[in-house]
């Protein structure tokens, strides 16, 4: 016979009541997904002949920091 009075139920009913609304919302979450949108194409860039620059790259601002920098 089921113990009403244990300490330990009303803690084991919290924690199924709480897989059961993890397991509702990622229920929910894959449901209400919407289909993925195609993205327009870009158009291309004036300077279409030459990849953009890419990782670290030495501008002029930062030649003018590691002047300042070295000073210290």
């Amino acid at each position: 016979m089921p113990n009403k009075t244990h300490p330990g139920n009303a803690r084991r009913s919290f924690l199924q009541t709480s897989a059961n609304a993890g397991l509702l919302g990622a229920a929910l979450a894959l449901l209400s997904r919407t289909p993925a949108v195609q993205a327009a194409p870009q158009p291309a860039a004036p300077d279409a002949g030459q990849p953009p620059p890419g990782g670290y790259h030495e501008t002029d601002h930062i030649r003018k920091y590691y002047a300042k920098a070295r000073q210290f």
